[in-house]
């Protein structure tokens, strides 16, 4: 059956009618369903749940610090990650028994805590969010949707449009100093 050049020519206009606004918007929340699933079936405790503002980040915390006050812009973060896809496939970590397990080892690479000099860093916007709401101590899963990590772009082993869940923690807040 041949199809008909119209039928062709009208699906392209029609989907060129959709802006990139509104293809981010189903993306956006079509991360946020894939989070609320993910939450249903993830197996860690934790002892808190926070969504960052409108960013539709979330925040499982499994470990909480009462006395610490959170980071401010420009302080030093040392923080130790893991960084993973909604299918637990480890891509990234700065523990190296944890890239060991998960075949992502380096051996050319140094595995300690990673440095972010936070809102300034050249890291995903994820994390700087995340880690802006976390004391010296914490720990917690972030669950960042593809708009603030890597969005419609590939990152070597992290396909478009991925949410990613990073373990995250905070092992050390350095208070700016200028």
């Amino acid at each position: 059956m041949r199809k008909s050049p119209f039928i062709l020519v009208l699906l392209v206009a029609f989907s060129s009618c959709i802006s990139d606004e509104e293809n981010l918007d189903v993306q956006f929340e079509q991360d946020l369903q894939k989070i609320e699933e993910y939450i249903q079936t993830v197996d860690t405790e934790y002892s808190r749940r926070e969504t960052i503002e409108e960013t539709g980040i979330v925040l499982l915390f499994t470990e909480e610090v009462e006395s610490e006050e959170l980071p401010q812009v420009r302080d030093s973060l040392f923080v130790n990650y893991t960084g993973m896809l909604l299918d637990g496939t480890v891509f990234d970590t700065s523990i190296e028994q944890v890239a060991q397990d998960n075949d992502v080892f380096n051996p050319n690479r140094t595995y300690a805590p990673f440095q972010v000099i936070l809102g300034i860093s050249n890291v995903i916007n994820g994390w700087h969010w995340s880690l802006s709401q976390m004391k010296e101590g914490e720990k917690a899963i972030a669950l960042i949707p593809s708009a603030y990590a890597y969005g419609s772009q590939a990152n070597g082993p992290i396909p478009a449009n991925s949410v990613l869940v990073f373990e995250l923690d905070l092992v050390e807040v350095r208070p700016y100093q200028p």
